[in-house]
């Protein structure tokens, strides 16, 4: 299998900090996923925000505003996914991203100003859909920008900040608690959605353009500076490395557009015609889709209540709430620094079982002591322990991982649609999921943690038998997986550039770099 081969040609593995920032930088749009997401976790806990809506907590009143709350966030993301089809091709990854985010700082500066539930609510629309811009781009641009050898890690920079603000509004709002009573303990924990929105944006026209796209527009110059800057290395004076990845992107991407076709509607047409793209776009779903099956933003997002049945009171849920999300940050940390060694399938199949481990523990203490009304410290205690390890499964098996495979399985020709499809799945499950957990644990109870469990033993045995290994390869190279032709593999490109340099050294072939683009056409 071409991710098993090795390469006969010795190039040192890149090391390029630019490389690394360009990909640290743009998960800034992590933090606003993130942040935007587990906010309405962090306003569950506080009375003050309660107060002002007019809402009493517990009714199935209050149940159904959150749940609307956290639907409409999520139907804004599916509909930010449908819009970034389109967008990502025609404007390109980079200004997609700075689309997502003036949409996404409308969304937070209305949602900040909200007076009433009705204004809050299409608010959160806004901010789905400019952070379901976000989620798509992010790891999409982040694997299209990475080398082969350590796309995990670089993609895994997702996972991270949005583990990192996931507990940052956790720690805001417990700040905010014990602010004087009135509308600052929960607008300033909103108008914080503002920062890394904004940031991303004033650096995003920084930012290089990701030189598959480049290449897909006719751009062969633009593009080989930007693949020259992101691997140049002191260890390849020869930029051999980058001389072989721009040659077979430059190969795949036009073997492609002559046996496939182009634009949005075409791509469409494209995916769901051709076999082995109809086998992309379902596991790129399965992944989004199972992943948040797992419980993982019921958890989140309904933890301050969960807490609070487990006999925690005042304003230790919220601390709680920012420990629990702590943890994802470590977590998707040793994902992203081992998963390009040990595999996607192993991590994935890992978290599995330990999520289900844990699912079966928090719906057993749920039975016995949450639903009984016991005062029993040790089984209510076990009842926390279960959610605190549910998180340490979740975030290093599958949290970054969810978003690494989508953005590395589809050819170029189909690439954004296939990552925006993908995604969309995520924040279809979310719709479903948490518009039906408030109303679900206050009359199922412990059976909806049942439920999870089932759902995450389906999405196992769907990946263990359907989900193919994808270390160590290159973008164009995962096609060979999936029984597509690939017009030439990276050893080849490697072999050909080594041929090119050997013959260099030797003064029978002289190698301009400005003259690569037009150099490169594979016969």
């Amino acid at each position: 299998m071409a991710g098993e081969q090795k390469s006969k040609y010795v190039i040192p593995r890149p090391r390029n900090l630019y490389n690394f920032g360009v990909a640290l930088f743009v998960a800034v749009g992590s933090l606003c996923y993130g942040y935007a997401s587990s906010i309405s976790a962090a306003l569950i806990g506080q009375p003050s925000w309660y107060a002002y809506m007019n809402l009493v907590p517990g009714t199935p009143h209050t149940n159904a505003i959150l749940g609307a709350i956290n639907g409409v966030y999520a139907a804004g993301g599916a509909f930010g996914c449908v819009f970034n089809m389109w967008s990502s091709e025609k404007l390109g990854r980079k200004r997609s991203i700075q689309v997502g985010c003036c949409i996404s700082i409308v969304g937070a500066a209305v949602m900040t100003g909200s007076v009433d539930i009705p204004m809050f609510i299409v608010s959160r629309f806004i901010m789905g859909f400019g952070i379901g811009v976000l989620v798509t781009l992010v790891p999409l641009y982040q694997s299209e920008v990475s080398p082969a050898e350590s796309r995990g890690l670089m993609v895994g920079l997702h996972g991270v900040l949005i583990g990192f603000s996931y507990s940052l509004t956790g720690f805001i709002t417990y700040g905010c608690y014990f602010a004087p009573y009135g509308q600052f303990q929960w607008r300033f924990p909103l108008a914080v959605q503002l920062i890394p929105t904004s940031i991303l944006l004033a650096g995003s026209f920084w930012l290089p353009y990701s030189p598959r796209w480049l290449l897909s527009q006719g751009r062969a110059e633009e593009a080989w500076i930007v693949t020259r800057k992101l691997h140049a290395s002191k260890s390849d004076p020869e930029d051999s490395y980058a001389h072989a990845e721009y040659r077979q992107m430059q190969a795949q991407i036009e073997f492609e557009r002559d046996h496939n076709a182009v634009g949005t509607l075409a791509q469409a047409r494209l995916a769901f015609r051709q076999k082995s793209f109809l086998k992309r776009l379902g596991l790129g779903f399965l992944v989004q889709f199972g992943n948040q099956c797992t419980g993982a933003l019921v958890i989140n997002n309904y933890n301050a209540q969960l807490f609070t049945g487990l006999g925690i009171k005042g304003g230790t849920p919220l601390l709680l709430l920012g420990i629990f999300n702590l943890l994802t940050v470590p977590g998707n940390l040793f994902n992203g620094l081992f998963i390009d060694r040990f595999g996607r399938r192993r991590f994935v199949l890992t978290g599995c079982i330990g999520i289900i481990v844990c699912l079966s523990g928090e719906a057993a203490m749920t039975a016995q002591f949450v639903e009984t009304g016991s005062t029993n410290r040790i089984g209510l205690g076990f009842g926390v322990f279960f959610i605190f390890a549910y998180v340490c499964f979740y975030s290093s098996c599958l949290d970054a991982t969810m978003y690494l495979v989508p953005s590395e399985i589809f050819p170029m020709v189909i690439r954004s649609f296939g990552m925006s499809w993908s995604i969309m799945g995520q924040f279809i499950a979310t719709v479903i999921l948490l518009e039906a957990a408030p109303t679900a644990f206050q009359n199922i109870g412990y059976g909806f943690w049942i439920l999870l469990i089932c759902l995450t033993a389906i999405y196992g045995v769907l990946v263990y038998y359907f989900l193919p290994e994808t270390k160590g390869m290159t973008l164009e190279d995962i096609s060979v997986l999936f029984g597509d032709p690939v017009e030439i593999s990276f050893e080849q490109a490697l072999s050909k550039q080594h041929d090119r340099d050997e013959g260099a050294e030797k003064g029978v072939e002289g190698r301009h770099i400005e003259t690569l683009p037009d150099d490169t056409e594979v016969v």
